[in-house]
């Protein structure tokens, strides 16, 4: 799959929710890869598995949103082919939850993620240990966009560490990934 990166992206746009962090606060950021799609324009091809770079797709997803300040730990959506993605990509650090619907389409796949980080915010225990804690954002990427990197990621997670609780992405003037959605909304 040959990536075209997007234009330059513009600043997010972003709509404050009332009250701004402090500026030595750095509130936790959760990033969440959508990668359950099964690629069927894609002749059938699960995204998460594509390559790119010689990786799979989602390996991409998952370092974009740790370099852009995603932290503690990056959450991951599978489904279709979760097993053979299991297998071939490098997850290490990763949440990941399956998505037994995800052939219904993204909001199921969102549903599930939002479930996951809700649960790792509340301090559940994975089969690794503690999967988080009181993260103020998710941060939500799509697995076949790989001309999102860190930089985006980096610029919607200081609109929302400046105050703002639901971040977009813009490019060349339209709306775009990833989206922030704060704690609150």
């Amino acid at each position: 799959m040959a990536a075209t990166p997007p234009n330059t992206p513009a600043p997010p746009l972003a709509r404050a929710t009332g009250e701004a962090t402090s500026v030595g606060e750095r509130p936790a950021v959760v990033g969440l890869v959508l990668a359950a799609g099964g690629g069927r324009r894609l002749g059938g091809r699960p995204k998460a598995l594509l390559d790119h770079g010689g990786r799979p797709l989602v390996e991409r997803a998952v370092r974009a949103a740790r370099a852009g300040g995603c932290a503690p730990a990056v959450h991951v959506v599978l489904g279709a082919a979760a097993e053979r993605v299991r297998a071939r990509a490098d997850l290490a650090g990763c949440v990941v939850t399956d998505n037994p619907n995800w052939a219904t389409g993204m909001g199921s796949s969102l549903r599930a993620g939002l479930a996951s980080v809700r649960d790792a915010t509340r301090g559940a225990v994975g089969p690794d240990g503690p999967t988080g804690s009181g993260a103020s954002a998710v941060l939500v990427l799509l697995v076949d966009q790989p001309g999102v990197g860190a930089e985006a990621v980096a610029r919607v997670v200081r609109a929302h560490r400046a105050g703002a609780g639901l971040v977009a992405a813009a490019y060349g003037g339209r709306r775009g990934h990833p989206v922030l959605f704060a704690r609150e909304h």
